[in-house]
């Protein structure tokens, strides 16, 4: 497997790895790390950061088009995508009142990505200090489920190098725009409506969003054993 600059990305024992941090080659290493079901795929992003130039995070289901017409140049245009939908793998932390890993204030020092492709797990172990000097080991795993085409799921380990009070923010992200590419940008990208919250149980949450043109229904919930069932 060639990657960015036609260097060869090591693949052993069904395993593809990356073991630095390298913003400017985030992007294809979210591409290349994607897991899919068939039903839906989601970009391997890291689970803190939001699309900000350097990271893309991206789920798309399978046939969630929707139509857009922005007026460019004082013409009306009409561009169908495939429509970014809302980002379910938001998970952060924090140390004690420090800065969210992911914000400005927290560094990541080290960074190690494996897919394993026989199992069809992502799994990210990365080094993080905040400008406390808190270090934190931090593990994520995640994978699609190939069985239950609704379901996937995000694991994070936290290992603090420091004593003291520990935050976890975990989130469903429904302002997702479709700007993943640069020359699209001043395309309208905005595809997804609102439609409503709420938390099934104490330990779960649900986003409900539709497409605007489409209106296709995709809710999102999060928690134990939960799952979305897409409608439309």
């Amino acid at each position: 497997m060639i990657g960015q600059e036609g260097k060869p990305v090591p693949v052993t024992n069904w395993s593809l790895r990356y073991e630095s941090v390298a913003p400017r080659r985030e992007g294809l290493r979210e591409a290349l790390c994607t897991l899919g079901n068939g039903y839906f795929a989601t970009r391997g992003a890291a689970p803190e950061w939001r699309a900000d130039g350097v990271h893309y995070p991206g789920t798309y289901i399978a046939g969630c088009f929707n139509r857009l017409q922005p007026v460019i140049a004082g013409r009306t245009t009409e561009n169908e995508s495939l429509v970014n939908v809302p980002n379910w793998l938001c998970l952060t932390f924090a140390a004690g009142n420090g800065p969210w890993l992911g914000s400005e204030g927290a560094d990541v020092l080290e960074d190690c990505q494996d897919l394993d492709l026989c199992r069809g797990v992502l799994t990210r172990r990365r080094l993080a200090r905040d400008n406390f000097g808190h270090l934190t080991r931090i593990t994520h795993r995640w994978f699609v489920h190939m069985g239950s085409a609704h379901l996937a799921a995000l694991e994070m380990t936290i290992t603090p190098q420091w004593s003291g009070r520990l935050r976890v923010r975990s989130e469903l992200d429904g302002t997702v725009t479709n700007s993943g590419v640069p020359r699209y940008r001043e395309l309208a990208s905005q595809h997804l409506a609102p439609i409503g919250t709420g938390c099934p149980a104490t330990d779960s949450m649900l986003l409900v969003v539709e497409t605007g043109q489409s209106h296709i229904g995709s809710p999102k919930q999060r928690g134990p054993g939960c799952s979305g069932t897409p409608r439309g």
